[in-house]
């Protein structure tokens, strides 16, 4: 089936970076990601991974900036497909969802933020 995965930063330097691993593995294949520049030179950033597998994959995702790193890491567990289909369907349904609104979202709280940042300066 196919699995997503995402991370968010919030909000943080802007030299953030992503590692993502799959089964202890750097993944070479383009994952997305969103950054959105805010006030005293930090960013909010999103990234998402996207993937299809077969077997049961263990997924990492490090984030490495000057402020320090951190690593998140799940286990994707593969069942019968009759009985992951419809899961699977909700799921995907729901991310597309969420990311077809981030960048409305990204930019509320970026004016959010930058108004915050005003008021206490």
């Amino acid at each position: 089936g196919t699995w997503r995965w995402r991370w968010s930063v919030s909000p943080g330097p802007a030299d953030v970076r992503f590692v993502w691993e799959k089964n202890g593995r750097a993944l070479e294949t383009c994952v997305p990601v969103q950054t959105h520049t805010l006030l005293n030179g930090k960013a909010h950033v999103l990234s998402w991974l996207r993937d299809a597998i077969r077997e049961s994959t263990e997924y990492r995702c490090s984030v490495f900036s000057s402020a320090g790193n951190e690593t998140s890491k799940v286990q994707v567990a593969v069942m019968r497909p009759e009985a992951t289909h419809q899961k699977w369907s909700r799921e995907l349904a729901a991310w597309r969802a969420v990311v077809g609104e981030h960048d409305q979202m990204m930019q509320s709280w970026r004016k959010a933020w930058e108004s915050c940042s005003k008021d206490t300066s």
